[in-house]
Parts: C-alpha cells; sequence; structure tokens
C-alpha cells in the first residue's frame, strides 16, 4: 500500500507504504520512501515482495521504521499471488472493529490496523479541495524553487488533488466518516479523466466504482494513525478481494 506523495523539505517527496514482513509476519509502516526516485526496476505495486534494509524509526509509533532507499530491490511481482494468499497475508491483522483498534492504541499504541467496515452501511463522498493548508503549499514551492542533488534533476510537480474521496459508513453499527489517503484513488481519477476526457464522467464513474463495485468485494480498510496525532486513525489503503477472509477460517480450501 502507498499512501498519496507527500512534500518534505528535507527528503523532496515521499510515500508511506505499509508492508509486512517475510519472516516474523509483522505489518510495518516504511518511510520515508522517494518512490518517483526509484530505478524504475525497483517501483513496486501492491503485494510485490520488495527487499529493503529498515532501522526503527525515531517515532513514538511502535510500527514505523526507516527503510535504506539504496537497498530497495523488487524481487518478485504480487501479480503471481492468488487471491487466497493475497488474503493470508493481511488477514491476521484485521480487528474486531475500529472501536477496538481504537482501544488496543490507548492501551499499547497501535497505530497500524485493518477493519473491515459494514457493507450495506458505506457511503462514498467526493468534495472539491478549495483551500490549501498554507505550510504544505509553503514546503511545497520550496522543493520546485530548489534542486535538492546536483546530481539529480528536479521531479516535475504532482498535481495537486483537486478533490478529495471520502467513506460514510459503520463499523460493528457505529458509525465513522474518514477520507482516503490512499494514492490509487488520486490515481483512479487521473486515470478516469485521460479516458473519458471529460472531468464530469470520470468523477461518474468514480462514484459508481467505489460506491457500486468495489463494496461488493470484501472491502476492508488499512487504518493507521498520523505522528502528530497518534491516536486518529486515517484510511492509508483499500483491500479488497474475491475471497472473504472469514471464509478462510471455515474452509480448508477455497476455490480463487
Amino acid at each position: 500500500m502507498k499512501a498519496f506523495p507527500q512534500p518534505s523539505s528535507k527528503y523532496e517527496e515521499t510515500v508511506c507504504c505499509a508492508g509486512v514482513t517475510e519472516d516474523t509476519r509483522e505489518l510495518l509502516r516504511l518511510y520515508p520512501i522517494r518512490y518517483r526516485r526509484l530505478d524504475k526496476a525497483d517501483r513496486f505495486d501492491r503485494f510485490d515482495q520488495v527487499e529493503m534494509t529498515t532501522t526503527k524509526a525515531g517515532d513514538h509509533r511502535p510500527e514505523s521504521y526507516h527503510v535504506d532507499e539504496d537497498s530497495i530491490h523488487l524481487l518478485e511481482k504480487g501479480s503471481k499471488l492468488n487471491a487466497r494468499s493475497k488474503v493470508e497475508l493481511w488477514k491476521p491483522f484485521i480487528a474486531p472493529s475500529l472501536k477496538a483498534l481504537m482501544e488496543e492504541n490507548r492501551t499499547s499504541h497501535k497505530s497500524l490496523g485493518i477493519i473491515r467496515p459494514d457493507p450495506d452501511s458505506l457511503r462514498f463522498r467526493i468534495q472539491q479541495v478549495k483551500e490549501t493548508d498554507n505550510a504544505d503549499q509553503k514546503v511545497t514551492n520550496l522543493i520546485f524553487q530548489q534542486q535538492i542533488s546536483f546530481l539529480e534533476e528536479p521531479l516535475k510537480p504532482l498535481k495537486r488533488p483537486e478533490y478529495s474521496f471520502s467513506y460514510h459508513y459503520t463499523c460493528d453499527g457505529h458509525p465513522h466518516k474518514h477520507q482516503i489517503h490512499d494514492w490509487e484513488v488520486q490515481a483512479t481519477l487521473i486515470n478516469y479523466q485521460r479516458r473519458y476526457g471529460s472531468e464530469e464522467k470520470a468523477l461518474e464513474m468514480m462514484q459508481q466504482e467505489y460506491q457500486e463495485n468495489i463494496p461488493k468485494h470484501n472491502l476492508h480498510f488499512i487504518m493507521g494513525t498520523m505522528k502528530a496525532h497518534p491516536q486518529t486513525f486515517i484510511v492509508i489503503g483499500l483491500l479488497r478481494s474475491t475471497i472473504d477472509p472469514q471464509e478462510l477460517d471455515r474452509q480448508g480450501v477455497l476455490p480463487v
């Protein structure tokens, strides 16, 4: 999972990722990753197997690890995994509810987890972004006015998101609403704009995809807290599958 790139005065632009370790099967927060600075051969997608060197970050959140950018190497594409194998990777991190995950945060500082929204409760919302955060804008301007390294050409600025996307939902009966910070949702809008050539049509198709289609595929949210707000969870990724994770406990073998 990759969150939308954020400007950084120190790293130019960073992407925060979530991944599962192969040996200890832990769900970790990995940063800073300058994704657009990676060699194209090492630009990983969801469920890809990636090798990297990490150290515990100077961050009070227990799942946060600092990545050595030069150590990142793509080993195997996730497209080789079947649906069951993918679900088996993330199923162990599903919390009973967001309320239960928040309670774990209070008792053990847990800051990453996965929840399942009540399927019939999901309402997808689109809102135009009208105001720009002044602090973010200052950092963005700084990045694109100076060259971070004499050995690197400046990155082409990413278009600032014009729309925010959120879900209003219940989880175990409790109402919640969260903005989606997954890079995927913004990339989907850009792809639809190119495909349909109309912003109105692109937004219409976004509404259809995220309101009607995606919730049919066992939708789960990856939830994470922010460093500045360690008790506030946000949606940092969307997971879906043709397999219901609960069915893995009920049946030994499932079709994929």
